[in-house]
């Protein structure tokens, strides 16, 4: 990790005991888990026919700052306002709507490189949220 001038002001923030009031470094605000949450995200990754090979790729995206968040707010990304819609539906549906997000990404140019690979945004963030799995 690289010692920035804001990842220095929050450090020193946080021992001083003033972290509340401070700046907070990307990825450190954490949503509350909803009720669902936990389940959504199981059913979301099924549609990896090879959860170990995701859980690798999904590694490699940790090392974007965007990517590298809590459970909570990965599904919150992910899903948005359609989580509680697609809480309670079969994982036909839930894959065929992430398959149709990401090809979203890639004509409106949401991508993030990693590792070499174009990734889309939504495709990422599964293998991030498949990291922590």
């Amino acid at each position: 990790m690289t010692l920035t001038r804001r990842t220095a002001l929050a450090g020193f923030a946080a021992v001083t005991g003033l972290a509340a009031v401070a700046p907070s470094p990307a990825g450190a605000f954490a949503l509350p888990e909803r009720a669902g949450d936990r389940e959504l995200a199981e059913r979301a990754l099924r549609m990896f026919s090879r959860p170990n090979d995701a859980r690798r790729v999904g590694f490699a995206c940790q090392g974007h700052a965007a990517l590298c968040q809590p459970r909570e707010v990965l599904v919150d990304t992910i899903f948005g306002a359609e989580r509680d819609r697609l809480v309670g539906t079969p994982d036909a549906e839930i894959h065929g709507w992430l398959r149709g997000r990401i090809r979203q990404d890639f004509a409106q140019g949401r991508t993030v490189k990693v590792e070499g690979w174009v990734l889309a945004e939504t495709e990422a963030r599964l293998y991030a949220l498949a990291a922590q799995a």
